[in-house]
């Protein structure tokens, strides 16, 4: 397969089976966190089951929103079409994929915004406990956006996809 990188940039150790980048821990944290409102209430099921105090959970609440559910739910396409990554992936999987740079971007840019909006100085002052969380959630968002826009290793991953099966 053709790659639209120089592969010698990057270690053995940084390609899989396929030979295709595998993702870092960052973009792996990165589409993770971004995708939190489709997969945090597993999460906080389970930290509940094995006795969560109150403090995390009202925390792990002011990371999540109904307004994160958009913007989640278009990062759960692109981790879905991660885990996906494969010669046997169909089409749908691959537009997903080739697009998934630019979707978290959206996504980041989308759960930021609506955060931000649904903040006030009112619930500022009055000491909210899920403002801290909220203010959390957009400075890790603007994280992971620089972290998309800038580093040169996500552009090669969603670039590569292994060839289709035979």
């Amino acid at each position: 397969m053709q790659k639209t990188y120089d592969p010698r940039r990057y270690s053995v150790a940084s390609f899989d089976q396929n030979l295709c980048l595998k993702p870092t821990l960052v973009l792996w944290a990165s589409v993770l966190f971004l995708s939190r409102a489709v997969s945090l209430p597993l999460v906080i099921g389970i930290s509940r089951l094995s006795g969560a105090s109150s403090d995390s959970t009202a925390l792990v609440h002011g990371l999540f929103s109904a307004t994160t559910l958009l913007p989640s739910a278009i990062a759960f396409l692109v981790l879905c079409a991660m885990l996906m990554r494969s010669p046997a992936a169909g089409q749908t999987v691959r537009w997903i994929f080739a697009r998934g740079r630019a979707l978290l971007v959206v996504s980041a840019v989308l759960d930021a915004g609506f955060t931000l909006s649904g903040l006030s100085w009112q619930r500022v002052e009055s000491g909210d406990p899920l403002v801290a969380g909220a203010l959390l959630g957009v400075v890790l968002d603007l994280y992971f956006l620089v972290y998309l826009l800038a580093a040169r290793r996500v552009r090669d991953f969603f670039s590569d996809f292994p060839a289709a099966a035979n």
